[in-house]
């Protein structure tokens, strides 16, 4: 399968970099100083054992020549639609864009520039330690799935390319209520940690602010309830056990505030309290954590 990662960062060269390994043409597109690197050294991959990827990497699709069969877009949720209309013109009637992104909407803007795409999460977790080299720091599934539910031949192969690249993959019926679970699990955890430098499990270790990561979620909960959502499983337990699972990690918000960069806050928690207000259903908790990532990243820009 020859396949375009649009957003080559942590999890997009995680992706790209098994899916060469099993023996797919893979094109990575990402930052500067990472596909440089790349291109002199191979993609290095940390998860146990150290693998050295060599694949095709460029800093831009202009550089991109073909149709693909599968476009991956893990660029951030604020950039899709910019990435979308960059790499239309590698898809023809049999080419998949798949969106593996964090935050709600993302397959909505997609599909304002591309015909049906597809939509997935990924319970994989991936550290840039520096450009070139990656080191994969949790493990789960990816599920993908249509956005209107039913399982299609594209899913099967799709999940069936994946899983044999060591990316084990689920197709669900249910994208919508998988998507709006891990952006709840994300809303309670997220912004905490961005706001206080914590890493995921010291978050818990504080009473009040276990107190306040479960409102928030059940916030989001009462929100996906009004609008008819039906979640996968209980968000707030396993926003706890998540926490609990990647107790050292920084999660990735934090990540975007100390690396002085926009985070995915309009599309987390700020898009449960837009949600929220459409639907007439109050958020106060996430329309604080909201105002105050938001404050924080002017205040990174000044």
């Amino acid at each position: 399968m020859r396949i375009m990662v649009m957003g080559a960062g942590s999890i997009g060269s995680l992706f790209g970099g098994y899916l060469a390994i099993a023996g797919n043409e893979v094109v990575l597109v990402g930052r500067k100083e990472h596909i440089q690197t790349i291109k002199k050294s191979g993609l290095e991959i940390r998860d146990g054992a150290t693998h050295i990827v060599n694949l095709s990497a460029v800093t831009s699709p202009t550089q991109i020549e073909g149709l693909f069969d599968l476009i991956l877009l893990t660029v951030k949720a604020y950039d899709t639609r910019q990435a979308v209309i960059q790499v239309r013109k590698f898809k023809d009637s049999e080419t998949t864009l798949l969106c593996l992104q964090n935050g709600l909407g993302t397959e909505e803007i997609a599909a304002e520039h591309v015909e049906m795409p597809l939509r997935g999460v990924t319970m994989h977790a991936s550290l840039l330690l520096e450009p070139g080299v990656i080191i994969h720091t949790g493990y789960g599934d990816t599920i993908i799935g249509e956005r209107d539910g039913p399982v299609s031949e594209r899913l099967k192969m799709i999940a069936s390319v994946f899983s044999n690249a060591g990316l084990n993959t689920k197709i669900t019926e249910n994208i919508g209520g998988v998507v709006w679970t891990k952006t709840l699990v994300n809303s309670g955890i997220n912004p905490f940690g961005a706001l206080t430098g914590m890493r995921n499990g010291e978050l818990l270790q504080v009473p009040d602010l276990k107190r306040l990561m479960v409102r928030t979620v059940e916030e989001g909960v009462n929100v996906a309830d009004k609008i008819g959502i039906t979640l996968e499983e209980n968000p707030v337990s396993l926003a706890i056990k998540t926490a609990e699972l990647t107790a050292n990690n920084k999660n990735s918000m934090l990540q975007d505030i100390l690396r002085k960069k926009r985070t995915e806050i309009d599309f987390i928690n700020g898009a449960i309290s837009e949600q929220g207000r459409k639907n007439r259903v109050s958020t106060p908790i996430n329309d604080v954590l909201t105002g105050f990532i938001k404050a924080l990243e002017l205040k990174n820009k000044l």
